[in-house]
């Protein structure tokens, strides 16, 4: 169902700005050593982080005090729900790791820098212009906005184009495939955290359109 309504202003605050910084850094960060590390190297570097993520979640979870003693340290960047559950940025380094060791390392680095850079667009732009509001059954989230998901679909066509005209990879047009269909996944109600199917959707995508 769409809505044609005045645009929510929810309070953008501080941690809202802080994740939305983080998670654009980290995508840039992992995005650069897949591209600017022999594969085997990236794939250790990323899959060491990945794992020691893992392993601190899982200790935390099982410690109450540990528990206490992260969200005291990090408590600024997460979710109400990430203090008794895994945080996103755990399930974008395990979706940068498989997507990197399924698709290899350029449809890797763009997967993660749709994410990274479309995800936090998004929700500039549907928070601020958000006017035209579609509403989807099974959404923790609620409606989201037309204007965000073309914010979605502009940012990851931009990082994209910043990696086509620095030569990693060549024609255009997958990229631009998979930009769209990352900002669908992420709109999409699946039942999986989207740090994870985003860049697994939007990288089979291109995959799928480069081999054909």
């Amino acid at each position: 169902m769409t809505n044609s309504v005045p645009p929510e202003q929810p309070a953008v605050n501080e941690h809202t700005w802080r994740r939305r910084l983080l998670h654009l850094t980290a995508s840039v960060v992992i995005a650069a050593l897949v591209l600017g590390l022999e594969y085997r190297t990236a794939v250790y570097i990323i899959g060491s982080v990945t794992a020691a993520m893992a392993v601190t979640e899982a200790i935390r979870l099982a410690a109450p005090a540990v528990n206490d003693r992260y969200i005291h340290w990090l408590g600024p960047f997460m979710k109400p729900r990430e203090r008794r559950a895994p945080t996103a940025a755990t399930y974008h380094a395990l979706g940068s790791l498989t997507v990197l060791l399924v698709f290899g390392s350029p449809i890797a680095a763009l997967a993660v820098l749709f994410m990274g850079i479309g995800d936090p667009a998004a929700g500039v732009v549907g928070t601020r212009y958000g006017r035209l509001r579609v509403r989807v059954p099974g959404r923790r989230t609620g409606a989201k906005s037309v204007e965000g998901r073309l914010a979605f679909v502009g940012g990851a066509r931009a990082g994209g184009a910043v990696l086509w005209a620095g030569g990693v990879y060549a024609p255009l047009g997958p990229a631009r495939g998979g930009a769209a269909v990352a900002a669908l996944v992420e709109f999409l109600p699946i039942p999986v955290e989207d740090n994870v199917t985003v860049p697994l959707a939007s990288g089979a995508v291109m995959w799928a359109l480069w081999a054909g």
